[in-house]
């Protein structure tokens, strides 16, 4: 019976093992082109093969990289000239038409080149949609107000009927006028009668002081003679 270790019957076999990366790790570039290098002769060749043909694997190796180094360098040259080409022509496509809304914002290279060929029509575009903006239909009275939107007929109207109504409110033809001066004339009146109540009263007190005055002279007169008549009874007496 085979003896049971860690996990018994239960135990799995594992497969694989540790991930292990290569060092030798080189970039490569989509653009350029590489020769593929010199195929390492294998064993099987004789010792004499290889020894003639080690000094030729040298002179063709250091050719291919030379090769390699001018194609290189005329890649690069090719793609630098085709990107100066690419953002000529698009700086000269940002000049000739405005830009829009729909469009796509533009590159970090040339960000300089299209903010001064876009601000002029930037700025045009602004000044037009203001000055759209500030515009409104001003209609006369009675004119012609086919250019104009509903909402903007509709107020012209209002307005139109405002002005016919303020007029005869003024001429009192109105509801609200006649109402105004029905309360203004029920106004007038009380205030006459309250006038004329203030006077009366007035002339009352006037009579009523006169009265007065008049009593007391009376009386005065009436006590006058009775102290000139009481003199002359005590004359008489003494003599």
């Amino acid at each position: 019976m085979a003896p049971r270790g860690r996990g018994g019957k239960f135990s799995k076999p594992s497969r694989g093992g540790g991930r292990h990366y290569s060092r030798n790790i080189e970039t490569a570039d989509s653009d350029t082109w590489r020769e593929p290098r010199d195929v390492i002769p294998s064993s099987s060749e004789d010792e004499e093969d290889s020894s003639s043909d080690s000094s030729s694997n040298d002179e063709s190796g250091s050719e291919a990289e030379q090769k390699q180094q001018e194609k290189q360098q005329l890649t690069r040259d090719q793609r630098r000239a085709l990107a100066k080409q690419r953002k000529e022509a698009a700086a000269a496509k940002r000049k000739e038409r405005a830009a829009q809304p729909g469009d796509l914002p533009p590159s970090s290279s040339s960000e300089s080149e299209s903010e001064d060929a876009g601000a002029p029509a930037k700025s045009k575009s602004k000044s037009a949609a203001s000055s759209s903006a500030g515009k409104k239909p001003v209609a006369r009275i009675g004119g012609d107000t086919d250019g104009l939107s509903r909402r903007e007929r509709e107020a012209v109207q209002a307005q139109l009927a405002r002005e016919r109504y303020m007029k005869l409110h003024a001429e009192g033809k109105t509801d609200e006028a006649k109402a105004d001066l029905a309360r203004l004339a029920i106004v007038r009146e009380r205030r006459e009668q309250e006038r004329l109540r203030k006077e009366a009263e007035k002339e009352e007190r006037e009579e009523k002081e006169r009265e007065k005055r008049e009593a007391m002279r009376e009386r005065e007169e009436k006590m006058r003679r009775e102290a000139m008549g009481g003199k002359k009874g005590a004359k008489k007496g003494r003599k």
